[in-house]
């Protein structure tokens, strides 16, 4: 199976996606995650999942289970948390998702940095 750590973030994507974070608007939160519900719903309705699609939606929900479980969050890990469903929600991301086991490369990736961007937010809470 396809190895996640095929796909790495530079210096200047995490610069890059920091910026982007930066306008994410938590107002908008339901909305995302009502779409990265039916996303995740689709990714399910495919078929048989490969490893990273199992990993991504497994990362997926923790991320969704830290932001509806702690109430104190910062408004910045909030903004990552949203930024990281935004990307996955994103089909024509770095690595479109239609290509067959690289697709969600990027995403997990995404996902897995924000995952350790927020540790230290989440293990004050």
């Amino acid at each position: 199976m396809t190895d996640p750590k095929l796909f790495k973030l530079t210096k200047q994507d995490k610069l890059h996606y920091r910026n982007l974070i930066k306008n994410i608007d938590p107002k908008h939160e339901q909305l995302i995650v009502n779409v990265l519900r039916k996303k995740i719903q689709f990714i399910l309705d495919s078929g048989k999942l490969n490893s990273i699609e199992v990993e991504l939606i497994n990362r997926i929900a923790k991320l969704n289970f830290i932001l509806k479980t702690n109430h104190d969050l910062s408004k910045m890990t909030i903004k990552k948390i949203l930024f990281a469903m935004s990307y996955v929600i994103d089909e024509d991301d770095e690595i479109p998702d239609i290509i067959p086991k690289y697709g969600y490369l990027d995403d997990i990736s995404v996902v897995t940095w924000i995952l350790q961007e927020i540790e230290n937010d989440v293990l004050k809470i």
